[in-house]
């Protein structure tokens, strides 16, 4: 056999042999077990898809940055949007319930709700310096993948904006 040929193990740690097998055995599990990654525990954006709605909660005015988000959630989810209007602080304390998956509201850098709900990116923002106000989306903190979806589409949304 020549010496291209010849197949040597894989050295582990503190020189052991790894057959090779092994190697592929753990790294096909490691890549299985990501396919549930990002997670949402509660199934938000499962929820959406299978109910068919967003249920958005959002002042009466929202600018056509927020409109535009709006549009490409509803294409990337097949739903079309549910909306309540209302004052913002009891919105957010629907998302935090369960009752609403989405907020689209302007927010102050220094808002409490970024606590206790998961912001986007701006997706408008207007004025500037610490009088600033950004139209953010907030959704429920810890449901990774519907917030993954709305915090890309925002950031498209607001580098169109520019």
């Amino acid at each position: 056999m020549t010496e291209a040929a010849k197949i040597e193990p894989a050295r582990g740690l503190h020189g052991t042999v790894v057959p090779r097998i092994a190697i592929i055995a753990i790294v096909t599990l490691l890549l299985a077990a990501c396919d549930r990654f990002p997670s949402d525990p509660e199934q938000s954006l499962e929820s959406i898809r299978s109910r068919g709605t967003i249920r958005l909660g959002a002042p009466e005015n929202i600018p056509p940055e927020a409109s535009a988000l709006l549009r490409r959630l509803e294409k990337e989810t097949g739903a079309r949007t549910l909306r309540r209007s209302g004052e913002i602080e009891p919105l957010l304390q629907a998302v935090e319930d369960g009752d609403i998956d989405l907020v689209i509201a302007p927010f102050r850098k220094d808002t409490p709700s970024a606590t206790a709900n998961a912001l986007s990116p701006p997706i408008r923002t207007d004025g500037r310096g610490d009088k600033a106000i950004e139209w953010r989306a907030a959704m429920p903190s810890g449901e990774n993948r519907w917030i993954s979806l709305v915090e890309v589409n925002a950031r498209q949304v607001a580098g169109r904006a520019k």
